[in-house]
């Protein structure tokens, strides 16, 4: 079993990927490298960098500093994140990982598709968590809008449920993998990929009208797009949120056992030194979590 699984590569979980593998911990970091802070072009405001340095100059580093520990970087999309026995089952698009413990820094994101008025109907048909929600929708026709692989897994979880399920690309290319197109098949999942016009239903979900006008009775609207966000794995555990933000306290702690947070998807200034503390945080808080005492640094760096 893996000691640590950091979900997300940004400032939060590399800095928090540096202290738990400079405690012997053994450490794996989940990113594909398409977080918020590579696509900022230039900051000025970052300690340690007078000169400023670029959103990926940035990300690089603290990713050269975590690996030189021992820290491991993943290269996958995370999908599913499940209590397992003692610790937690980390499921990405190609694998499954048995860990001790978890930080969640992958962000703030939680994609609504381009469905009008879809908000609107959260809690009363749409939903963004099939572990949470799939038992309201038992032997009842439901959607799943997503084009990628974490679309096609949930699909197939709701599975347990109902056998009545469609994925609705919403008129998005279809980026999942050919293995999970044709286990959708096999399970008889109808791909749908015309663009959905709107909603149906006064107060209730009752259906979605694509744009070439035919209407598909439904009952419930999941929405699984991208990789699991960090409100998508906070449900899938029970965190508590606001929004899309998760409610931790100054520990970091989310209240979930060894599970911690930290960076953006918590909220707050959203800065990059910010997210460099509440990793830090994060990771230590953890640490005394697994030790059920102070932190300490084991690791020995030869000069």
């Amino acid at each position: 079993m893996t000691d640590v699984a950091i979900i997300g590569g940004g400032p939060a979980g590399l800095s928090a990927a540096v202290y738990t593998a400079r405690a012997d911990q053994e450490t794996l970091v989940f990113d594909k490298g398409d977080g918020t802070t590579e696509n900022v072009d230039f900051m000025e405001n970052v300690y340690g960098f007078p000169e400023g340095a670029t959103g990926p100059e940035l990300v690089e580093v603290g990713r050269d500093q975590a690996t030189k520990f021992g820290a491991e970087i993943v290269n996958e999309e995370v999908v599913r994140v499940a209590e397992e026995g003692d610790g937690y089952l980390v499921e990405t698009e190609a694998d499954e990982y048995e860990v001790r413990g978890v930080i969640l820094a992958t962000g703030a994101s939680y994609e609504s598709p381009a469905i009008p008025h879809v908000d609107d109907y959260e809690g009363k048909g749409v939903s963004y968590c099939v572990e949470c929600d799939a038992f309201f929708y038992k032997d009842s026709p439901v959607g799943m809008v997503g084009a990628g692989n974490y679309a096609a897994k949930e699909a197939m979880m709701m599975l347990d449920y109902t056998d009545d399920v469609r994925v609705l690309t919403n008129g998005n290319d279809l980026e999942m993998d050919e293995v999970l197109q044709e286990q959708l098949q096999e399970e008889g999942i109808e791909i749908i990929t015309e663009p959905v016009d709107h909603i149906v239903g006064d107060e209730m979900v009752e259906g979605v009208e694509l744009d070439g006008g035919d209407v598909i009775e439904l009952e419930g609207l999941f929405v699984a797009l991208g990789a699991a966000g960090g409100a998508d794995i906070a449900d899938m555990l029970g965190i508590p949120r606001d929004g899309s933000y998760l409610d931790v306290d100054e520990d970091q702690f989310t209240g979930v056992d060894r599970v911690y947070a930290a960076g953006d998807l918590t909220g707050g200034q959203r800065q990059v030194n910010v997210s460099v503390g509440e990793g830090t945080t994060a990771a230590i808080n953890l640490l005394e979590d697994f030790r059920g005492g102070e932190y300490v640094d084991y690791k020995k760096i030869e000069a």
